[in-house]
Protein backbone atom coordinates (compact mmCIF):
# COMPACT_ATOMS: atom_id res chain seq x y z
CA UNK A 1 0.00 0.00 0.00
CA UNK A 2 1.37 3.57 -0.71
CA UNK A 3 -0.22 6.98 0.67
CA UNK A 4 0.43 9.52 -1.21
CA UNK A 5 -0.37 13.73 -1.14
CA UNK A 6 -1.22 16.02 -3.77
CA UNK A 7 -1.05 19.58 -3.69
CA UNK A 8 -3.62 20.42 -5.91
CA UNK A 9 -4.78 23.94 -3.57
CA UNK A 10 -1.19 25.70 -3.86
CA UNK A 11 -2.65 28.50 -6.71
CA UNK A 12 -5.37 29.11 -3.29
CA UNK A 13 -2.50 29.86 -1.01
CA UNK A 14 -0.86 32.16 -3.76
CA UNK A 15 -4.05 33.70 -4.82
CA UNK A 16 -5.14 33.87 -0.82
CA UNK A 17 -1.63 35.67 -0.26
CA UNK A 18 -1.57 38.05 -3.29
CA UNK A 19 -4.98 39.37 -1.84
CA UNK A 20 -3.95 39.65 1.67
CA UNK A 21 -1.02 41.85 -0.04
CA UNK A 22 -2.98 44.13 -2.15
CA UNK A 23 -5.55 44.25 0.80
CA UNK A 24 -2.96 45.51 3.19
CA UNK A 25 -1.24 47.81 0.34
CA UNK A 26 -4.43 49.64 -0.77
CA UNK A 27 -5.80 49.22 2.94
CA UNK A 28 -8.73 48.04 1.20
CA UNK A 29 -11.14 45.59 3.27
CA UNK A 30 -13.11 44.18 0.07
CA UNK A 31 -9.63 42.52 -1.09
CA UNK A 32 -8.96 41.09 2.31
CA UNK A 33 -12.35 39.86 3.04
CA UNK A 34 -12.33 37.93 -0.92
CA UNK A 35 -9.31 35.66 0.85
CA UNK A 36 -11.70 33.73 1.99
CA UNK A 37 -12.35 32.18 -0.92
CA UNK A 38 -9.19 31.24 -1.91
CA UNK A 39 -8.56 29.95 1.39
CA UNK A 40 -11.50 27.63 1.60
CA UNK A 41 -9.99 25.85 -1.42
CA UNK A 42 -6.67 25.95 0.95
CA UNK A 43 -8.79 24.49 3.81
CA UNK A 44 -11.06 22.29 1.92
CA UNK A 45 -7.89 20.59 0.45
CA UNK A 46 -5.82 20.51 3.71
CA UNK A 47 -8.45 18.44 5.48
CA UNK A 48 -9.72 16.32 2.56
CA UNK A 49 -9.05 12.25 3.75
CA UNK A 50 -9.45 8.98 2.52
CA UNK A 51 -11.07 7.50 5.34
CA UNK A 52 -9.46 5.22 7.89
CA UNK A 53 -10.83 1.95 7.53
CA UNK A 54 -11.67 2.05 3.72
CA UNK A 55 -11.45 -1.84 2.45
CA UNK A 56 -12.91 -3.33 -0.46
CA UNK A 57 -13.15 -6.62 -1.80
CA UNK A 58 -13.01 -8.15 -5.44
CA UNK A 59 -14.49 -11.55 -7.21
CA UNK A 60 -12.92 -12.14 -10.82
CA UNK A 61 -15.28 -14.84 -12.58
CA UNK A 62 -15.01 -15.65 -16.32
CA UNK A 63 -18.00 -16.70 -18.53
CA UNK A 64 -16.47 -20.25 -19.73
CA UNK A 65 -12.79 -20.99 -17.97
CA UNK A 66 -11.87 -23.39 -20.65
CA UNK A 67 -12.56 -21.68 -24.18
CA UNK A 68 -11.00 -22.72 -27.18
CA UNK A 69 -8.63 -20.49 -29.06
CA UNK A 70 -9.95 -17.34 -30.58
CA UNK A 71 -13.73 -17.25 -28.75
CA UNK A 72 -14.58 -14.34 -26.62
CA UNK A 73 -14.40 -14.93 -23.00
CA UNK A 74 -16.36 -11.99 -20.86
CA UNK A 75 -14.07 -10.86 -17.51
CA UNK A 76 -16.33 -9.81 -14.44
CA UNK A 77 -14.58 -7.96 -12.10
CA UNK A 78 -16.47 -6.98 -8.75
CA UNK A 79 -15.40 -4.48 -6.60
CA UNK A 80 -17.50 -4.08 -3.01
CA UNK A 81 -17.57 -1.49 -0.43
CA UNK A 82 -16.80 -3.92 2.76
CA UNK A 83 -15.99 -0.33 5.21
CA UNK A 84 -18.52 2.10 6.78
CA UNK A 85 -17.56 4.50 4.86
CA UNK A 86 -18.49 6.16 1.27
CA UNK A 87 -15.97 5.69 -0.80
CA UNK A 88 -16.08 8.86 -3.04
CA UNK A 89 -13.72 8.08 -5.91
CA UNK A 90 -12.71 4.51 -6.56
CA UNK A 91 -10.66 2.87 -9.24
CA UNK A 92 -9.86 -0.21 -10.29
CA UNK A 93 -7.42 -1.80 -12.86
CA UNK A 94 -7.52 -5.37 -13.04
CA UNK A 95 -4.35 -7.26 -13.96
CA UNK A 96 -4.87 -8.14 -17.63
CA UNK A 97 -2.24 -11.18 -18.72
CA UNK A 98 0.12 -9.25 -21.00
CA UNK A 99 -0.86 -11.92 -23.75
CA UNK A 100 -4.47 -11.48 -24.09
CA UNK A 101 -5.64 -7.97 -25.02
CA UNK A 102 -8.89 -6.90 -24.65
CA UNK A 103 -11.51 -6.25 -27.14
CA UNK A 104 -14.54 -4.66 -26.21
CA UNK A 105 -15.23 -3.13 -22.94
CA UNK A 106 -12.26 -1.83 -20.41
CA UNK A 107 -10.49 -3.83 -17.83
CA UNK A 108 -10.70 -0.16 -15.78
CA UNK A 109 -13.25 1.43 -13.79
CA UNK A 110 -13.82 4.26 -11.52
CA UNK A 111 -16.53 4.26 -9.19
CA UNK A 112 -18.37 5.94 -5.85
CA UNK A 113 -19.34 3.26 -3.25
CA UNK A 114 -21.20 3.62 -0.29
CA UNK A 115 -21.46 0.93 2.50
CA UNK A 116 -22.21 -2.35 1.61
CA UNK A 117 -22.43 -1.36 -2.29
CA UNK A 118 -20.86 -3.07 -5.03
CA UNK A 119 -19.96 -2.10 -9.10
CA UNK A 120 -18.72 -4.97 -11.47
CA UNK A 121 -16.27 -3.92 -14.38
CA UNK A 122 -17.35 -6.18 -17.63
CA UNK A 123 -14.72 -6.70 -20.14
CA UNK A 124 -13.59 -9.40 -23.35
CA UNK A 125 -10.85 -10.82 -24.17
CA UNK A 126 -10.25 -13.63 -27.19
CA UNK A 127 -9.02 -16.81 -25.85
CA UNK A 128 -4.94 -17.94 -27.07
CA UNK A 129 -3.95 -21.56 -26.47
CA UNK A 130 -2.19 -21.87 -23.21
CA UNK A 131 -2.77 -20.69 -19.71
CA UNK A 132 -2.34 -17.19 -18.72
CA UNK A 133 -2.34 -16.00 -15.11
CA UNK A 134 -4.26 -12.44 -13.85
CA UNK A 135 -2.33 -10.01 -11.44
CA UNK A 136 -4.12 -9.17 -8.39
CA UNK A 137 -6.34 -5.78 -9.23
CA UNK A 138 -4.88 -2.47 -8.32
CA UNK A 139 -6.89 -0.38 -6.55
CA UNK A 140 -6.89 3.51 -5.88
CA UNK A 141 -8.32 5.29 -3.23
CA UNK A 142 -8.74 9.35 -3.88
CA UNK A 143 -9.96 11.84 -0.97
CA UNK A 144 -12.73 13.61 -1.45
CA UNK A 145 -10.77 16.92 -2.55
CA UNK A 146 -8.10 14.87 -4.71
CA UNK A 147 -5.60 16.16 -2.26
CA UNK A 148 -5.03 12.23 -0.72
CA UNK A 149 -4.42 9.06 -2.80
CA UNK A 150 -4.13 5.31 -1.38
CA UNK A 151 -3.12 2.71 -3.80
CA UNK A 152 -2.88 -1.04 -3.13
CA UNK A 153 -2.79 -4.43 -4.70
CA UNK A 154 -5.94 -6.26 -3.58
CA UNK A 155 -6.14 -10.22 -4.00
CA UNK A 156 -9.60 -11.22 -6.12
CA UNK A 157 -11.25 -14.06 -5.06
CA UNK A 158 -12.50 -16.65 -7.62
CA UNK A 159 -10.87 -16.90 -11.25
CA UNK A 160 -7.47 -16.34 -11.38
CA UNK A 161 -6.33 -18.28 -14.79
CA UNK A 162 -7.62 -18.09 -17.77
CA UNK A 163 -7.07 -21.47 -19.89
CA UNK A 164 -7.62 -22.76 -23.30
CA UNK A 165 -9.60 -26.12 -24.19
CA UNK A 166 -6.21 -28.57 -24.74
CA UNK A 167 -6.41 -30.60 -27.94
CA UNK A 168 -5.41 -33.63 -26.30
CA UNK A 169 -7.70 -33.37 -23.31
CA UNK A 170 -10.62 -32.17 -25.21
CA UNK A 171 -13.61 -34.67 -26.11
CA UNK A 172 -13.94 -35.83 -29.93
CA UNK A 173 -15.25 -33.41 -32.22
CA UNK A 174 -18.79 -34.30 -32.37
CA UNK A 175 -21.20 -36.59 -30.36
CA UNK A 176 -20.27 -39.82 -32.06
CA UNK A 177 -16.83 -40.74 -33.68
CA UNK A 178 -16.73 -39.15 -36.95
CA UNK A 179 -14.78 -41.60 -39.47
CA UNK A 180 -15.56 -45.48 -38.95
CA UNK A 181 -11.99 -46.94 -38.46
CA UNK A 182 -10.95 -50.26 -40.22
CA UNK A 183 -12.10 -50.03 -44.33
CA UNK A 184 -13.97 -47.51 -46.11
CA UNK A 185 -15.84 -48.34 -49.75
CA UNK A 186 -14.78 -46.52 -52.80
CA UNK A 187 -16.08 -45.71 -56.36
CA UNK A 188 -14.22 -48.67 -58.04
CA UNK A 189 -15.38 -51.75 -58.76
CA UNK A 190 -13.07 -54.64 -56.83
CA UNK A 191 -13.47 -57.07 -54.22
CA UNK A 192 -16.02 -56.31 -51.49
CA UNK A 193 -19.60 -56.58 -49.62
CA UNK A 194 -21.80 -53.89 -51.48
CA UNK A 195 -22.94 -54.77 -54.79
CA UNK A 196 -20.85 -52.17 -57.54
CA UNK A 197 -21.77 -52.94 -61.27
CA UNK A 198 -21.49 -56.21 -63.66
CA UNK A 199 -19.41 -56.90 -66.64
CA UNK A 200 -18.68 -59.93 -68.85
CA UNK A 201 -17.14 -62.95 -67.98
CA UNK A 202 -13.34 -63.20 -68.27
CA UNK A 203 -11.15 -66.44 -67.64
CA UNK A 204 -9.67 -66.27 -64.28
CA UNK A 205 -12.68 -64.80 -62.99
CA UNK A 206 -13.82 -66.15 -59.31
CA UNK A 207 -16.46 -68.99 -59.65
CA UNK A 208 -17.80 -67.16 -56.44
CA UNK A 209 -18.51 -63.83 -58.83
CA UNK A 210 -20.06 -65.17 -61.56
CA UNK A 211 -24.09 -64.44 -61.94
CA UNK A 212 -25.41 -67.50 -61.91
CA UNK A 213 -28.92 -66.17 -62.13
CA UNK A 214 -28.20 -63.91 -65.04
CA UNK A 215 -26.49 -67.77 -66.23
CA UNK A 216 -30.00 -69.65 -65.83
CA UNK A 217 -31.80 -67.22 -67.76
CA UNK A 218 -29.30 -65.94 -70.44
CA UNK A 219 -26.77 -68.53 -70.76
CA UNK A 220 -24.42 -65.70 -70.71
CA UNK A 221 -21.48 -65.72 -68.29
CA UNK A 222 -21.22 -62.39 -66.15
CA UNK A 223 -19.04 -61.16 -63.77
CA UNK A 224 -20.36 -58.96 -60.67
CA UNK A 225 -18.27 -56.71 -59.15
CA UNK A 226 -18.47 -54.90 -55.33
CA UNK A 227 -17.28 -51.90 -54.03
CA UNK A 228 -13.63 -52.17 -53.48
CA UNK A 229 -12.70 -51.53 -49.50
CA UNK A 230 -9.54 -50.27 -48.70
CA UNK A 231 -7.94 -49.77 -45.30
CA UNK A 232 -8.77 -46.31 -44.01
CA UNK A 233 -5.39 -43.67 -44.07
CA UNK A 234 -5.48 -40.07 -43.38
CA UNK A 235 -2.95 -37.19 -43.53
CA UNK A 236 -3.73 -34.09 -41.72
CA UNK A 237 -1.80 -31.49 -43.08
CA UNK A 238 -1.04 -27.96 -41.33
CA UNK A 239 -0.22 -24.68 -43.01
CA UNK A 240 1.69 -22.58 -40.60
CA UNK A 241 3.67 -19.84 -42.97
CA UNK A 242 4.39 -16.84 -42.16
CA UNK A 243 1.85 -15.45 -44.98
CA UNK A 244 -0.32 -16.74 -42.69
CA UNK A 245 0.27 -15.62 -39.77
CA UNK A 246 -1.94 -12.77 -39.44
CA UNK A 247 -5.27 -11.69 -37.73
CA UNK A 248 -8.72 -9.61 -38.05
CA UNK A 249 -7.47 -7.47 -35.40
CA UNK A 250 -4.82 -7.27 -32.35
CA UNK A 251 -5.66 -9.08 -29.32
CA UNK A 252 -7.10 -11.90 -31.58
CA UNK A 253 -4.83 -15.63 -32.45
CA UNK A 254 -3.13 -15.70 -35.88
CA UNK A 255 -5.06 -17.97 -38.31
CA UNK A 256 -2.15 -19.97 -38.53
CA UNK A 257 -2.59 -20.39 -34.86
CA UNK A 258 -6.33 -21.54 -35.35
CA UNK A 259 -5.16 -23.61 -37.79
CA UNK A 260 -2.92 -25.25 -35.84
CA UNK A 261 -5.21 -25.59 -32.90
CA UNK A 262 -8.08 -27.03 -35.38
CA UNK A 263 -5.68 -29.75 -37.13
CA UNK A 264 -4.46 -31.01 -34.09
CA UNK A 265 -7.92 -31.43 -32.93
CA UNK A 266 -8.89 -32.94 -35.59
CA UNK A 267 -5.66 -35.63 -35.70
CA UNK A 268 -6.68 -36.37 -31.58
CA UNK A 269 -10.67 -37.30 -32.63
CA UNK A 270 -8.98 -39.11 -35.70
CA UNK A 271 -6.76 -41.21 -33.59
CA UNK A 272 -9.34 -41.65 -30.46
CA UNK A 273 -11.13 -43.32 -33.20
CA UNK A 274 -8.73 -45.31 -34.33
CA UNK A 275 -7.82 -44.49 -37.55
CA UNK A 276 -3.98 -44.26 -38.75
CA UNK A 277 -3.34 -40.57 -39.14
CA UNK A 278 -0.20 -38.51 -40.53
CA UNK A 279 0.68 -35.22 -39.94
CA UNK A 280 2.85 -33.30 -42.15
CA UNK A 281 3.26 -29.30 -41.48
CA UNK A 282 4.15 -26.58 -43.82
CA UNK A 283 6.23 -23.43 -42.32
CA UNK A 284 7.89 -25.05 -39.34
CA UNK A 285 11.73 -25.43 -39.46
CA UNK A 286 12.75 -29.21 -40.14
CA UNK A 287 15.94 -28.58 -39.47
CA UNK A 288 15.32 -28.07 -35.56
CA UNK A 289 16.28 -30.83 -33.45
CA UNK A 290 12.85 -31.73 -31.79
CA UNK A 291 11.08 -31.46 -35.35
CA UNK A 292 9.95 -34.80 -36.79
CA UNK A 293 11.07 -34.97 -40.75
CA UNK A 294 10.66 -37.78 -43.51
CA UNK A 295 12.36 -38.16 -46.51
CA UNK A 296 12.84 -34.22 -46.97
CA UNK A 297 13.09 -31.24 -44.85
CA UNK A 298 9.36 -30.71 -44.57
CA UNK A 299 7.97 -31.85 -41.27
CA UNK A 300 6.20 -35.33 -41.27
CA UNK A 301 4.86 -38.11 -38.78
CA UNK A 302 4.32 -41.26 -40.19
CA UNK A 303 1.08 -42.59 -38.81
CA UNK A 304 2.21 -45.81 -39.28
CA UNK A 305 5.27 -45.72 -36.78
CA UNK A 306 4.70 -46.95 -33.15
CA UNK A 307 5.48 -43.90 -31.14
CA UNK A 308 3.45 -41.90 -33.86
CA UNK A 309 1.01 -39.97 -31.17
CA UNK A 310 3.55 -38.71 -29.31
CA UNK A 311 5.79 -37.32 -31.52
CA UNK A 312 2.80 -36.26 -33.98
CA UNK A 313 1.62 -33.71 -30.58
CA UNK A 314 5.79 -32.39 -30.41
CA UNK A 315 5.05 -31.12 -34.02
CA UNK A 316 1.92 -29.85 -33.42
CA UNK A 317 3.84 -27.87 -30.36
CA UNK A 318 6.03 -26.65 -32.84
CA UNK A 319 3.49 -25.62 -35.23
CA UNK A 320 1.97 -23.91 -31.99
CA UNK A 321 4.99 -21.79 -31.11
CA UNK A 322 5.23 -20.70 -34.64
CA UNK A 323 1.95 -19.73 -35.38
CA UNK A 324 1.88 -17.69 -32.09
CA UNK A 325 4.97 -16.29 -32.37
CA UNK A 326 5.47 -14.27 -35.78
CA UNK A 327 8.23 -12.54 -35.51
CA UNK A 328 7.71 -9.87 -32.27
CA UNK A 329 10.79 -6.95 -31.97
CA UNK A 330 12.29 -8.30 -28.71
CA UNK A 331 13.46 -4.57 -27.64
CA UNK A 332 10.09 -3.05 -27.62
CA UNK A 333 7.50 -2.81 -24.83
CA UNK A 334 4.52 -1.45 -26.30
CA UNK A 335 2.52 -4.25 -24.85
CA UNK A 336 3.79 -4.06 -21.60
CA UNK A 337 1.19 -3.58 -18.75
CA UNK A 338 4.16 -1.24 -16.93
CA UNK A 339 3.10 -2.67 -13.25
CA UNK A 340 6.50 -1.94 -12.04
CA UNK A 341 6.23 1.94 -13.29
CA UNK A 342 4.47 4.25 -10.48
CA UNK A 343 0.48 4.20 -11.18
CA UNK A 344 -0.39 7.53 -12.78
CA UNK A 345 -4.31 8.69 -12.97
CA UNK A 346 -3.86 7.96 -16.68
CA UNK A 347 -2.90 4.57 -16.19
CA UNK A 348 -6.25 4.12 -14.09
CA UNK A 349 -8.76 6.17 -16.67
CA UNK A 350 -7.01 4.95 -19.81
CA UNK A 351 -6.74 2.03 -21.92
CA UNK A 352 -5.46 0.70 -25.09
CA UNK A 353 -4.65 -2.92 -26.56
CA UNK A 354 -0.94 -3.30 -28.25
CA UNK A 355 -0.34 -6.02 -30.31
CA UNK A 356 2.84 -6.30 -32.63
CA UNK A 357 1.35 -8.65 -35.31
CA UNK A 358 0.59 -7.57 -38.48
CA UNK A 359 -3.25 -7.42 -39.05
CA UNK A 360 -5.29 -7.92 -42.34
CA UNK A 361 -5.67 -4.69 -44.31
CA UNK A 362 -2.62 -2.84 -42.41
CA UNK A 363 -0.65 -3.19 -45.50
CA UNK A 364 -0.88 -3.15 -48.88
CA UNK A 365 -1.51 -5.34 -51.91
CA UNK A 366 1.11 -7.36 -53.29
CA UNK A 367 0.91 -8.19 -57.32
CA UNK A 368 0.35 -11.61 -56.55
CA UNK A 369 -1.54 -11.75 -54.05
CA UNK A 370 0.32 -12.47 -51.03
CA UNK A 371 1.33 -10.50 -48.08
CA UNK A 372 2.15 -6.30 -48.06
CA UNK A 373 5.03 -5.15 -47.00
CA UNK A 374 4.57 -5.15 -43.30
CA UNK A 375 3.64 -8.67 -43.44
CA UNK A 376 -0.46 -7.91 -43.76
CA UNK A 377 -2.23 -10.03 -46.12
CA UNK A 378 -3.43 -7.80 -49.19
CA UNK A 379 -5.09 -4.51 -48.45
CA UNK A 380 -5.10 -2.13 -51.72
CA UNK A 381 -7.03 -2.13 -54.29
CA UNK A 382 -6.92 -5.16 -56.28
CA UNK A 383 -8.19 -4.15 -59.80
CA UNK A 384 -5.73 -4.69 -62.27
CA UNK A 385 -6.70 -8.31 -61.78
CA UNK A 386 -9.87 -10.83 -61.21
CA UNK A 387 -7.94 -13.65 -59.08
CA UNK A 388 -5.09 -13.55 -57.12
CA UNK A 389 -2.07 -15.08 -58.50
CA UNK A 390 -1.16 -18.74 -58.08
CA UNK A 391 2.02 -19.61 -59.42
CA UNK A 392 2.92 -22.90 -57.43
CA UNK A 393 6.28 -21.75 -56.52
CA UNK A 394 4.44 -18.67 -54.59
CA UNK A 395 5.02 -18.27 -50.85
CA UNK A 396 6.35 -22.25 -50.81
CA UNK A 397 7.61 -23.83 -48.11
CA UNK A 398 11.67 -23.96 -47.06
CA UNK A 399 12.94 -26.34 -49.86
CA UNK A 400 10.72 -24.93 -52.67
CA UNK A 401 8.65 -27.65 -54.83
CA UNK A 402 11.30 -30.44 -54.38
CA UNK A 403 10.38 -30.91 -51.13
CA UNK A 404 7.07 -30.90 -51.55
CA UNK A 405 6.84 -33.23 -53.94
CA UNK A 406 9.33 -35.29 -51.57
CA UNK A 407 6.88 -35.21 -48.91
CA UNK A 408 3.99 -36.36 -51.17
CA UNK A 409 6.16 -39.21 -51.81
CA UNK A 410 5.24 -40.40 -48.43
CA UNK A 411 1.65 -39.81 -48.49
CA UNK A 412 -0.13 -43.41 -48.46
CA UNK A 413 -1.76 -45.09 -52.03
CA UNK A 414 -5.32 -44.93 -50.20
CA UNK A 415 -4.67 -41.87 -48.11
CA UNK A 416 -7.64 -39.07 -47.64
CA UNK A 417 -5.86 -35.33 -46.87
CA UNK A 418 -7.58 -33.30 -44.64
CA UNK A 419 -5.63 -29.51 -45.39
CA UNK A 420 -5.80 -26.83 -42.76
CA UNK A 421 -4.77 -23.26 -44.07
CA UNK A 422 -6.10 -20.00 -43.77
CA UNK A 423 -5.70 -19.50 -47.71
CA UNK A 424 -3.71 -16.23 -47.54
CA UNK A 425 -2.05 -16.75 -51.09
CA UNK A 426 -2.74 -18.85 -53.78
CA UNK A 427 0.14 -21.67 -52.95
CA UNK A 428 -2.36 -23.90 -50.68
CA UNK A 429 -4.95 -23.82 -53.91
CA UNK A 430 -1.97 -25.27 -56.55
CA UNK A 431 -1.08 -28.11 -53.74
CA UNK A 432 -4.58 -29.12 -53.44
CA UNK A 433 -4.80 -29.92 -57.58
CA UNK A 434 -1.65 -31.52 -57.26
CA UNK A 435 -2.92 -33.64 -54.86
CA UNK A 436 -6.11 -34.31 -56.77
CA UNK A 437 -4.58 -35.21 -59.32
CA UNK A 438 -3.04 -38.22 -57.77
CA UNK A 439 -6.28 -38.96 -56.91
CA UNK A 440 -6.49 -38.36 -52.99
CA UNK A 441 -9.56 -37.02 -51.30
CA UNK A 442 -9.40 -33.83 -49.94
CA UNK A 443 -10.67 -31.91 -47.44
CA UNK A 444 -9.87 -27.94 -47.33
CA UNK A 445 -10.58 -26.55 -43.52
CA UNK A 446 -9.95 -22.86 -43.89
CA UNK A 447 -10.15 -20.77 -40.72
CA UNK A 448 -10.81 -17.04 -41.49
CA UNK A 449 -7.95 -14.41 -41.43
CA UNK A 450 -10.16 -11.68 -42.44
CA UNK A 451 -12.49 -8.77 -41.47
CA UNK A 452 -14.63 -6.18 -42.61
CA UNK A 453 -12.70 -3.19 -40.61
CA UNK A 454 -10.91 -1.77 -43.91
CA UNK A 455 -10.90 -1.74 -47.50
CA UNK A 456 -7.81 -3.83 -47.38
CA UNK A 457 -9.53 -6.24 -45.22
CA UNK A 458 -12.68 -6.56 -47.72
CA UNK A 459 -10.30 -7.36 -50.55
CA UNK A 460 -8.19 -9.65 -48.87
CA UNK A 461 -11.49 -11.69 -48.23
CA UNK A 462 -12.67 -11.52 -51.34
CA UNK A 463 -9.36 -13.30 -52.67
CA UNK A 464 -9.72 -15.91 -50.08
CA UNK A 465 -13.47 -16.45 -51.02
CA UNK A 466 -12.15 -16.68 -54.71
CA UNK A 467 -9.86 -19.39 -53.36
CA UNK A 468 -12.17 -21.67 -51.51
CA UNK A 469 -14.24 -21.93 -55.07
CA UNK A 470 -10.99 -22.56 -56.83
CA UNK A 471 -10.66 -25.30 -54.31
CA UNK A 472 -14.04 -26.65 -54.58
CA UNK A 473 -13.49 -26.61 -58.40
CA UNK A 474 -10.79 -29.07 -57.67
CA UNK A 475 -13.17 -31.51 -56.73
CA UNK A 476 -11.90 -31.12 -53.44
CA UNK A 477 -14.19 -30.09 -50.62
CA UNK A 478 -13.69 -26.85 -48.59
CA UNK A 479 -15.25 -25.99 -45.24
CA UNK A 480 -15.17 -21.59 -44.80
CA UNK A 481 -14.73 -21.51 -40.72
CA UNK A 482 -15.70 -18.34 -39.99
CA UNK A 483 -14.01 -16.33 -36.92
CA UNK A 484 -17.04 -15.57 -35.26
CA UNK A 485 -18.96 -19.53 -35.49
CA UNK A 486 -18.11 -21.95 -33.08
CA UNK A 487 -15.02 -24.35 -33.74
CA UNK A 488 -16.57 -27.42 -32.56
CA UNK A 489 -19.16 -26.88 -35.72
CA UNK A 490 -16.09 -26.32 -37.81
CA UNK A 491 -14.24 -29.76 -36.80
CA UNK A 492 -17.54 -31.68 -37.19
CA UNK A 493 -18.44 -30.30 -40.59
CA UNK A 494 -14.70 -31.38 -41.71
CA UNK A 495 -14.62 -34.66 -40.24
CA UNK A 496 -18.28 -35.32 -42.09
CA UNK A 497 -17.03 -34.90 -45.03
CA UNK A 498 -14.26 -37.39 -45.08
CA UNK A 499 -15.40 -40.79 -46.77
CA UNK A 500 -16.84 -42.89 -44.19
CA UNK A 501 -17.65 -39.91 -42.09
CA UNK A 502 -20.79 -39.29 -39.97
CA UNK A 503 -23.06 -36.78 -41.40
CA UNK A 504 -25.14 -35.02 -39.32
Amino acid sequence: MSRERVYRWRIGAVAAGALVALGLLYASPLLLAATAIPLGYVVYGAVSSVPADAAVRIERSFDGATPPPGETVTIRLTVENVSEATLPDLRVVDGVPDDLAVVDGSARGSFVLRPGESATVAYDVVAKRGDFAFADPVVRLRSLGASRLVTETVPAAGERELSSLDPVSAAPAGTTTPVSAGTHATDSGGDGLEFHSTREYRPGDSIGRIDWRRFAKTRELSTVSYREERALRVVVAVDARPVGRVRPHAGTPTAASLGGYAAERIYETLVDGDVTTSVAAFGVDGTAPSVPTGAGPIPWVDGERADATAVARTLFDAVQRVADDPDPDPDSDASAEGRDAPLTDRDLADSTAVDGTPTVGAGSVAADGAAGGDGAVGSGAAGDRQRPTEGPDQATPDGGADAVEMLLSQFPATAQVVLVTPLADGWPVSLVRRLRRRGYPVVVLSPGATGEGSLGARVAGHERDLRLADVSATGATAVDWDREDPVEGALAAALARLPGGVRG
